[in-house]
C-alpha cells in the first residue's frame, strides 16, 4: 500500500506542477500510473484515481490541459479575469491570497528538517501543492524502505496537506468542466486520509 500511495502523491503532485503537460498525461495514461495506484487502493481515494485514468482515456489531452488552465490560471470562461477559483498555494487557503507567505516558509521548514530533495523541489514557491505532494511521496518512499519513521509525515500532513488539499478539492468540484478535474478533485479530497494511515 505504500508503493500506492507514494505513486498517487508523486503522480498528483507531478500533475500539479507541470500545468497538466500533454506529455505527463499521456505518461499517465500509457503508463497506468493512475490505474494502477486505483486498484491497489480501498475506498474513495481508489475509485477516484481509477475514474482519472477512465477520464484519461476518454477525454482528449489538449481539454484536460485548457481545463487546468482556466481552472488555475486564468479563470477566462467569458474572456474577462477573474479571481483564481483553484489557487494551487496553500497561503491562499490560509487568508493571505498570496504566495511566499508564512505557510509557504512552514513548508520550506518542514522539507529542511527532512533534509531530502524531490522532483521540483526548486520550481516555484514552498507552499505549492504539487511540491506538498511530491514532499509527502518522498516521506512515504523512505518510510517503505525503513530510512524514516512515520512521523515527518504524519506532521505534515496533518499541518499542511489535509487542509489544504480539502480546499483546493472543494474549489476545483465547484469550478471543474471535465471528467478529468471532477475525478481529481476526488482523489484530492480523499488522499489525506489515505496518507495517515499508511
Amino acid at each position: 500500500m505504500n508503493e500506492a500511495i507514494a505513486a498517487a502523491c508523486h503522480a498528483l503532485g507531478r500533475l500539479a506542477l507541470s500545468g497538466a503537460a500533454p506529455a505527463l498525461l499521456d505518461e499517465l495514461r500509457r503508463e497506468a500510473t493512475l490505474a494502477q495506484a486505483g486498484a491497489s487502493l480501498p475506498g474513495e481515494l481508489g475509485s477516484a484515481l481509477g475514474a482519472m485514468h477512465e477520464a484519461l482515456a476518454a477525454e482528449p489531452p489538449g481539454a484536460i490541459a485548457l481545463e487546468y488552465t482556466r481552472l488555475m490560471v486564468t479563470n477566462a470562461a467569458d474572456g474577462a479575469r477573474r479571481p483564481l477559483p483553484v489557487p494551487l498555494y496553500e497561503d491562499c487557503y490560509a487568508g493571505e491570497r498570496r504566495v511566499m507567505g508564512p505557510r509557504s516558509r512552514a513548508a520550506l521548514l518542514a522539507y529542511a528538517a527532512a533534509g531530502l530533495g524531490f522532483d521540483g523541489m526548486r520550481d516555484g514557491p514552498a507552499d505549492h501543492l504539487g511540491l506538498e505532494l511530491c514532499f509527502v511521496a518522498a516521506l512515504v518512499a523512505e518510510e517503505a524502505r525503513g530510512e524514516r519513521d512515520a512521523s515527518a509525515r504524519a506532521a505534515f500532513v496533518r499541518e499542511h496537506v489535509s487542509p489544504f488539499a480539502a480546499a483546493v478539492a472543494t474549489a476545483m468540484q465547484q469550478s471543474a468542466r471535465t471528467r478529468f478535474w471532477r475525478a481529481t478533485s476526488r482523489a484530492l479530497a480523499a488522499l489525506p486520509a489515505a496518507v495517515q494511515t499508511v
